[in-house]
């Protein structure tokens, strides 16, 4: 009847709309993401990439050689000062920007935006095919659905950021681990070396894996491909930090301690739970009985592998925000199978006439939960609030004189990047020593301005007003820039000129 053909039907469908789901999903987040290298992260990666693609690391700054003066604040947000003091590197891990800097030689320096949707596509992807490798095409689909719909999802195949290419490449391990043959261990062990070198500190949760990998024939050549692949990654990930950093074990971010504390396990665990059954509902709970539900080692590997991430990020720094939630990303499709495990096995003691109506049902509810949340979250608004960054830069770039140093936060990257402007930190700079770093950067020949955001405003008053003139930020603007976030930009200069009776003209930098 009608009822058992809807339900085999999903059966049938399932690839279809699993591939349907994945180019869905690309195509939303290429014409709804942001195409701006804004902040810390999304900055770091896309410079990197242009680094990685001029083959060097180490870049020359005309700034650097003042550290001794000024410290680190001669480095954006995303970079740090090179051992030589005369120059820059940068902190990311260079997995993401690596691959943008293969789709910028490819296809241009744009391409880089592509990189993180088309990887969005490959997980939601590799969710159905682990699903069905594990049980069966629809719960497969049912994953790959939750994965496209899930907010915390869809909002960083927006980002240029490295927490959906870290999730895409574990992802695309599994999917591979699960294929008997030596060369897909091999293919799984690139992928979880691509997903070391984009996130190193989830390597020790490769150890998961393996059971899996030796539980197919010829047992002993598919873990040595697998264990060899994963020790390429590896290595060229101790090279990189070693060329850098000056030692294998050192990173971008500096010591581990001031990153991780013991204390941190509590409040950590607190937010993530939160977080994540607010984005997707309580039915994320369902994943804690799937290995009751198909009792099978790799089920329970799965589920070793989501506690694994979750616990590598216990003890790591307390943030406030959803948006935070990303760090398990890696885990979220293996946790939608999980649940989907669950509900199909609820679903499979139904009468046969039901199933098909009761698993469109449950799929409705939870894709209306999703879409009901993202909306909630205006996700799709990044876009809108970080053109800012590219609408700013490219403004300044054309008005600025050539000698000019914007101090920033913030903006401290996007401005070199979108305005081929220089930049120093003033969140680096000590409480009292504004004014004379300021007089510092004049005596060498360099025109100072300051950029807040309207956020950053009361920090910096805060930061410097008590012992710094300029700290004051007593007089007009430039410039300022009136979109979803309010921007003002002082050029130092105007203090004196609007503290004598002068006129200051403030010129408008219009969001697009």
């Amino acid at each position: 009847d009608a009822a058992t053909t809807s339900w085999d039907q999903i059966q049938r469908y399932s690839a279809r709309t699993a591939c349907a789901l994945a180019v869905a999903s690309i195509v939303a987040a290429s014409v709804f993401g942001v195409r701006a290298a804004g902040g810390a992260d999304a900055f770091g990666y896309v410079s990197e990439a242009q680094l990685w693609a001029e083959r060097r690391l180490v870049a020359p700054d005309p700034l650097a050689p003042l550290a001794n003066e000024i410290g680190g604040a001669v480095a954006p947000l995303g970079y740090a000062i090179a051992a030589t003091r005369d120059a820059l590197v940068p902190i990311y891990p260079p997995g993401l920007p690596l691959f943008m800097a293969a789709a910028q030689r490819i296809a241009g320096r744009e391409a880089v935006y592509l990189v993180v949707p088309l990887l969005g596509g490959l997980t939601i992807w590799t969710t159905y095919l682990i699903g069905l490798r594990v049980a069966d095409a629809r719960t497969g689909l049912i994953a790959a659905l939750l994965v496209a719909f899930s907010p915390l999802f869809v909002f960083h195949t927006l980002e240029p950021m490295s927490d959906i290419p870290a999730a895409a490449w574990w992802t695309t391990a599994w999917a591979m681990a699960l294929v008997p043959g030596p060369w897909s261990a091999f293919g799984a062990g690139a992928c979880v070396a691509a997903a070391v070198l984009t996130r190193p500190n989830l390597a020790p949760v490769a150890v998961v894996l393996l059971p899996v990998i030796a539980s197919s024939a010829p047992r002993g050549n598919r873990v040595l491909l697998f264990v060899a692949a994963l020790a390429a990654g590896c290595m060229t990930m101790s090279a990189v930090n070693a060329s850098l950093y000056g030692s294998p074990f050192a990173s971008g971010y500096g010591p581990l301690e001031q990153f991780f504390g013991r204390d941190h396990w509590r409040p950590n665990l607190s937010r993530y739970t939160r977080w994540m059954l607010d984005l997707h509902s309580p039915v994320l709970l369902l994943a804690a009985f799937a290995p009751l539900a198909k009792p099978v080692r790799v089920v329970v590997l799965m589920s070793i592998f989501c506690v694994a991430v979750v616990l590598s990020y216990a003890f790591y720094l307390v943030f406030d925000g959803w948006p935070f939630a990303r760090f398990l990303l890696p885990a979220l499709p293996l946790l939608f199978i999980l649940v989907s495990i669950v509900l199909l096995r609820a679903i499979a003691t139904m009468p046969t006439a039901w199933r098909g109506v009761s698993l469109l049902a449950v799929c409705t509810v939870l894709v209306a939960w999703d879409v009901n949340v993202g909306a909630r979250l205006d996700i799709l608004g990044i876009q809108r609030a970080e053109q800012r960054y590219r609408t700013i830069g490219v403004r300044l770039g054309t008005a600025l004189p050539p000698r000019a140093v914007v101090l920033s936060m913030i903006q401290s990257g996007s401005l070199r990047w979108h305005g081929n402007v220089l930049t120093a930190r003033w969140d680096l700079i000590a409480d009292d020593r504004l004014d004379a770093t300021v007089t510092l950067l004049e005596s060498k020949g360099y025109l100072p301005y300051i950029l807040l955001e309207e956020w950053e405003a009361p920090l910096f008053r805060q930061h410097f007003a008590q012992a710094n003139g300029l700290g004051r930020v007593d007089w007009p603007p430039a410039f300022e820039y009136h979109g979803a976030e309010r921007v003002r930009i002082y050029c130092v200069r105007d203090r004196g000129r609007f503290l004598s009776g002068e006129t200051v003209v403030t010129l408008p930098i219009e969001a697009p």
